[in-house]
């Protein structure tokens, strides 16, 4: 096998506390990541040397800096592979969009790989790895519903329910992680957050939810005045609750069901032009 072809979902943050900031310039926080089957498609090929990164969006780079070139640099390292490997990133998930796509794809990489060269790396050993990657990418080695704490690398996979509808909506702006993260004030009052249990009911979990917010969002709101205009359009259309996920812009609203997502996600994309989509919470499949 010379060629593999992997899936690499986005996720949302439910909810998002920052708690202080960490020496080396990250912070402390406690999130509750879901994955989406909103996908990017990665195919992996072996070839004699080098790495080698090709994407259908010109605006993703293709060169050290992007996180699947990355990925499979520190694979290689790592696992002594005397092949290289050609990457081609088949984008869906928009980018600097608080969706974690290029988290997303380094992790698929780093799988992929796993697979096409049969090194056997555990789950510990890929983790570790991911770690250096970047704070979301552990997130996307897991099945897809975790609280994630320390910087995002420590991971508590939870049973959530999933028998709910989302629509996704991005006004086109890009927001920088780093940028956002700047401008939050760390409150050591939420360090207690945390689940008692594994498992959650709909409505439980929408409450917590509900009452733990995103504390990038106020920020990115002053600067991106439509992300606040999303939220409430989501609500008007019927969601049981919308916020921002992660470092935005995109906003996630909660629905019943399809039929209500799909009428606000139509009547959103015709009032200002903004992309949207209708996805449902999944498990990622390694």
């Amino acid at each position: 096998m010379n060629k593999i072809r992997v899936f690499s979902p986005a996720k949302i943050n439910l909810f998002l506390k920052i708690l202080k900031k960490r020496q080396g310039g990250f912070h402390e926080i406690v999130s509750l990541m879901q994955a989406v089957n909103l996908r990017d498609e990665i195919e992996i090929e072996r070839i004699p040397q080098g790495i080698k990164v090709a994407c259908n969006n010109p605006a993703v780079p293709t060169d050290k800096s992007n996180l699947a070139y990355r990925a499979a640099q520190l694979f290689l390292q790592a696992t002594k592979v005397k092949s290289g490997v050609k990457i081609g990133i088949k984008k869906r998930i928009p980018a600097a969009a608080g969706l974690g796509g290029g988290s997303s794809d380094a992790a698929s990489v780093l799988i992929g790989a796993n697979k096409l060269f049969k090194t056997k790396f555990s789950a510990v050993e890929l983790h570790r790895i991911a770690c250096k990657l970047g704070s979301d990418v552990p997130f996307f080695l897991t099945l897809g519903s975790a609280l994630a704490t320390g910087r995002g690398e420590k991971l508590k996979s939870l049973k959530v329910p999933l028998n709910y509808w989302l629509v996704l909506v991005n006004p086109g702006s890009a927001v920088s992680t780093k940028w956002a993260y700047s401008r939050v004030t760390p409150r050591a009052t939420e360090r207690k957050t945390h689940f008692r249990r594994r498992r959650v009911s709909f409505t439980e979990m929408l409450e917590m939810i509900k009452e733990k917010g995103n504390d990038l969002a106020p920020a990115v709101i002053r600067k991106f005045p439509e992300v606040q205009e999303i939220i409430e359009g989501l609500g008007e259309s019927g969601a049981y609750y919308a916020a921002m996920s992660g470092s935005g812009p995109t906003v996630f609203g909660i629905f019943k069901n399809k039929s209500w997502a799909s009428a606000a996600a139509i009547h959103l994309s015709r009032k200002k032009s903004w992309r949207t989509w209708v996805v449902k919470p999944a498990f990622i499949k390694h």
